[in-house]
């Protein structure tokens, strides 16, 4: 019954970093959004004609896309790097299809959960900074959105997840 409602539909490649992701329901649903390119980044409003320009509010150089936005971005790459130098994963950042790639073929195990749930809260985070850079004209500096992260997830994980963090 259920399978003749729902149909029998591919599964999603990315399935992997938002199911069991033990981040906020909130980040969830932004990184799913993400994840279907669906957030109405500037590249997207401006083929609607609800904006003018489609420059990155965060860096003002590039144009506003899902893609430039999670990690290109010098801010979200700032931010993205000292995640990953946190969780001792030295490696360069690309963008956001080279990321959730890169996540897809990363191990299993504590640190990848961690990671996980950085990635999710990340997005968020970044995505709030850029709602407030538009229509509050204010934007957090890399280091305090590292921290906010960091606050969340270390708030998040359970006492397993969170021995990682401190050691």
């Amino acid at each position: 019954m259920y399978q003749s409602l729902t149909g029998n539909h591919p599964k999603v490649p990315w399935r992997r970093i938002l199911c069991n992701n033990h981040s906020t329901p909130k980040s969830q649903f932004i990184l799913w959004l993400a994840l279907w390119r669906r957030l109405p980044t500037l590249d997207r409003l401006i083929k609607w004609k609800a904006v003018d320009s489609d420059i990155c509010v965060l860096c003002n150089s590039n144009i506003e896309s899902a893609e430039h936005l999670f990690f290109e971005c010098p801010t979200s790459s700032l931010v993205w790097q000292k995640i990953l130098s946190l969780l001792q994963l030295s490696r360069p950042t690309g963008g956001f299809t080279y990321e959730i790639q890169w996540m897809l073929k990363s191990s299993t195990g504590g640190k990848h959960q961690l990671l996980m749930i950085f990635f999710a809260e990340s997005i968020y985070s970044i995505w709030l900074n850029r709602n407030d850079r538009i229509f509050n004209q204010h934007c957090k500096p890399p280091t305090e959105l590292f921290k906010e992260i960091q606050f969340r997830v270390a708030a998040k994980a359970g006492d397993k997840l969170r021995y990682l963090l401190i050691t």
